[in-house]
Order: structure tokens, then C-alpha cells, then sequence
């Protein structure tokens, strides 16, 4: 489980295929996450991924097929959002995120207003229910608020200390993303689809 509130970014160094997973490693800064062993899981992207070797800062993560089918894809020097599991006795600061993707999502547009940008965002058509105005989504592992949506699309407001903390202010018209639904959302229809 996470908050959505990325710990550092880090940097996709190597790609390793083994037949239908990869293996991934990624460099990041021991002075931002530490404390990780062996076992550990990690939020890569929004993605809940295993430490499965550990260097002095870098980390190695079996990636399984199912994973790579459900959200965009690693490629190597790509920028990634980095947050380790939350503790019970941690902050709370954004929503609870599962690390496990619903959809793949295209950002549609962003209007800079003042120093924050606007990003909308279309989502698979069969996630469009679970967002709601004011409530939370994940996107590459970063807890928003949805602002609005109309028709197809939903918008978030991007703060300037999220867009330089995270990998969100690489983002253009066309970038593919990473989703979360609100759990409690999932849930919801689930408990309603079974009655």
C-alpha cells in the first residue's frame, strides 16, 4: 500500500528480457528512499514492484508479463516516480494506492495557468465511472484530484512542486500513463456487481 506522495524519481538504467517478463534496474538517490531490503515492495510509476536485488543505490525488479500488458511501458534512461510502501505508523498525505494499474491513459491536453499546469487526461472508457469531481486518482503513481470531467476526459491540476519532484513534468500531448482508480471506488463496484 502507498499515499501517492512520490519519495524521489530515479532512472531506468537496464532492461533485461527473460522470455515474456523483464528484469528492470533502477538507480535512485539512498538519500530519498532508504531503508528498503530485500522483499520490499516499491512503487515504480504507480506499479507495485518487488526489490529483488539491492546495490548501494540501485535496484533490480522482476517485471511479469501480466505487469508489461497492463501499463506503459519501461524503456532504459526513462525518468520514473519512486515511493515505498507505507508504514502504519506513517503520514497519510495523499490517498491509498494499491500499486496494481486499472488502465493506460493518454493525456489529451495541458494549459499552463499561472505556474501550475492542467492536464486532461482520457482514460480507458470502462474506468469513466470510477472518477469522480473532487476525488482522487493515481497517475504513474501520483495521488491527484480530478477537477472535472467532461465526456470522455477528466482534468488534474499539477502544482509546481509535483511537476519538478516527480516524472509529470516530462509529460506532453500524447504521453501515455499509468491509472489508479480510488480503491474505495473498486470496491464499490464490486460489492454492487455481486448483489
Amino acid at each position: 500500500m502507498f499515499t501517492g506522495i512520490i519519495q524521489s524519481i530515479g532512472l531506468i538504467k537496464k532492461i533485461e528480457s527473460f522470455k515474456k517478463d523483464v528484469q528492470i534496474s533502477i538507480v535512485y538517490d539512498p538519500k530519498k528512499i532508504n531503508g528498503i531490503k530485500l522483499g520490499d515492495s516499491i512503487s515504480v510509476n504507480g506499479i507495485c514492484l518487488t526489490v529483488q536485488k539491492k546495490q548501494k543505490n540501485q535496484f533490480t525488479f522482476h517485471v511479469s508479463e501480466e505487469t508489461l500488458n497492463r501499463t506503459i511501458v519501461f524503456k532504459e534512461n526513462a525518468i520514473v516516480n519512486l515511493e515505498s510502501s507505507l508504514l502504519y505508523s506513517g503520514k497519510m498525505g495523499g490517498h491509498f494506492v494499491t500499486g496494481h494499474i486499472d488502465g493506460i491513459g493518454k493525456i489529451s491536453e495541458i494549459k499552463i495557468s499561472s505556474q501550475c499546469w492542467i492536464v486532461e487526461i482520457k482514460p480507458p472508457k470502462k474506468l469513466l465511472k470510477f472518477i469522480a469531481e473532487k476525488g482522487s486518482v493515481s497517475i504513474n503513481g501520483v495521488s491527484l484530484t480530478v477537477n472535472s470531467i467532461k465526456n470522455d476526459k477528466f482534468k488534474v491540476n499539477i502544482i509546481p512542486f509535483t511537476l519538478k519532484e516527480t516524472n509529470l513534468g516530462g509529460l506532453a500531448r500524447g504521453s501515455e500513463i499509468n491509472i489508479e482508480i480510488d480503491l474505495i471506488a473498486r470496491y464499490l463496484e464490486n460489492i454492487i456487481k455481486r448483489k
